[in-house]
């Protein structure tokens, strides 16, 4: 009987042992995810940032280029008056 017990606790321990390193794996796989996930996501970040400044770069050059124009249709007016 004590037989049989210690061999039913050695199977016992032996499953649980196995289900624990299972689970080890699968957390280890999960937290591997969450990294790869994470550096995608860190990634895109950095592109959105950089179309926006990008963008923010094209609408400031529009503003200056039609601020020069301005200039120069006037400069163009008063030359024009001139003559």
């Amino acid at each position: 009987m004590k037989v049989d017990k210690v061999v039913e606790l050695f199977q016992t321990m032996a499953i649980m042992s196995l289900n624990m390193g299972n689970l080890n794996l699968e957390v280890n796989i999960i937290k591997n995810k969450l990294v790869i996930v994470e550096k995608e996501k860190a990634t895109l970040l950095v592109e959105l940032y950089k179309k926006r400044n990008i963008q923010k770069g094209y609408k400031h050059n529009v503003e200056i280029w039609r601020k020069s124009r301005v200039e120069v249709e006037q400069k163009i007016q008063v030359f024009i008056k001139k003559l």
